[in-house]
């Protein structure tokens, strides 16, 4: 069993146990609790774990034999080769990355009548990170370069750094009853500043291997050198504020008259994430295309991101 199979068989073992015994302490016909409304605030501490993120990276895609920062003076590059002079944007690759648990915390302020929480949540993130291999694409001029890549160093890409500070307004329903214990359930929209590193490297075989590559078409023995052992990478920071939703459930017991001790349970989604970058290099040399002067530009999309999380909270009401 993985981790995240392991994460939500305990959180949801864990929330039906207090939820029994919550229940198991309520007498027939018990009444709401009293003196309930007014403002209360609270703070939040645990773990969350994330959902797989989808990732894709588009962008124009030139042969290697089409870079003329490749050939020397002497030789001339195949300036009108028609796969040289392709502008449009195709999808390069496509990946899914699992960051794994991570903690969460964040504190709250609301307002209580009856059996019904007003709320405003702040919630801070932060993920784990993941490498995955070199995976599926479309794209036939990607497809053509698999031969060129390092077998030492194999083609990757990593995400990493991967935060969030949400802010949510949530509505709660109490279910009210005469124990020390109060199951509740409830929704919320908002807000999230996320941010995530996003890395991706290629190396070429060294020059002995490269040169043994059969081309088609072949290109001059002078630029298939300048090509051996060079690197193209990207290095980058996704960023966006994102609309998202989330359902609740938890339960609270009452240490005092103001003061309560709980377990909350929560799933949220939230919307895609996109980013234009620039390649950081590219064949060992300036983030240019094919032609030497436009610069290489990749658009990067994260889809899937959603996460669920178990925290323990403390409230305080006034």
């Amino acid at each position: 069993m993985n981790t995240r199979s392991k994460f939500i068989r305990l959180s949801r073992g864990a929330f039906t146990a207090a939820l029994g015994v919550a229940l198991a302490g309520v007498p027939a016909g018990a009444g709401a609790q009293d003196d309930r409304d007014g403002f209360y605030a609270g703070l939040q501490l645990g773990a969350a774990i994330s959902s797989i993120v989808e990732s894709a990276r588009s962008g124009v895609n030139h042969p290697t034999r089409c870079d003329v920062l490749l050939y020397p003076p002497s030789v001339s590059p195949p300036v009108n080769d028609p796969a040289c002079l392709a502008n449009t944007y195709d999808l390069g690759t496509s990946n899914e990355f699992d960051p794994g648990m991570g903690i969460a915390s964040g504190l709250m302020v609301g307002y209580m009548t009856g059996g019904l929480r007003f709320e405003v949540e702040y919630l801070h993130r932060y993920m784990g990170d993941d490498t995955r291999p070199y995976a599926g694409t479309t794209d036939p001029e990607s497809l053509s370069k698999i031969s060129e890549w390092s077998t030492d160093e194999p083609p990757h890409q990593w995400i990493g750094d991967f935060t969030a500070h949400q802010v949510f307004a949530n509505a709660y329903y109490d279910f009210l009853n005469d124990s020390s214990w109060t199951p509740y359930a409830g929704v919320g929209i908002g807000w999230a500043a996320t941010n995530l590193s996003y890395y991706e490297q290629y190396i070429r075989k060294p020059e002995a291997e490269y040169l043994q590559i059969e081309f088609d078409p072949d290109w001059p023995e002078a630029a298939r050198r300048a090509a051996a052992g060079t690197v193209s990478i990207i290095d980058t920071t996704a960023g966006k504020n994102v609309f998202g939703f989330q359902a609740l459930a938890g339960i609270d017991y009452a240490l005092s008259e103001r003061t309560s001790l709980g377990v909350a349970y929560r799933w949220a989604r939230f919307d895609d994430i996109d980013h234009d970058t620039t390649w950081n290099v590219v064949r060992s040399h300036a983030p240019v295309q094919a032609d030497g002067v436009t610069p290489f530009a990749a658009d990067l999309e994260f889809a899937g991101i959603s996460y669920q999380a178990v925290t323990v909270n403390l409230k305080y009401r006034f």
